[in-house]
């Protein structure tokens, strides 16, 4: 008997350690990096969408995600993609030409 009350006690564990991993935040992108003070200027197009998607009985799931590109269509190809997986308002979705050093 109390190894059965081990064995369900560490399962009990188990299982309460478990949700924890899915609250993981997932990887929201690449921002656009530089330096600071002088040097070479370069430009890039930095991308920033915020979005949601209903999971069930009225729980969204909004993201937020970040991404350095080299041209506005990458970009806004970028964002028609994140669109489709997180549909719902309030949201914005820009592409903004940044110039770094």
């Amino acid at each position: 008997m109390k190894t059965f009350r081990s064995v369900a006690l560490a399962l009990a564990f188990a299982g309460l350690a478990m949700p924890a991993a899915a609250w993981s935040p997932p990887s929201v992108g690449t921002a656009c990096s530089g330096t600071r003070g002088s040097g070479p200027e370069r430009a890039a197009i930095a991308g920033n969408y915020l979005g949601g998607r209903a999971l069930r009985h009225g729980i969204v799931d909004r993201k937020s995600f970040q991404g350095c590109f080299r041209s506005t269509a990458d970009c806004e190809h970028w964002l028609a993609g994140k669109a489709r997986h997180f549909p719902l308002q309030p949201g914005f979705a820009t592409c903004t030409r940044v110039v770094l050093r």
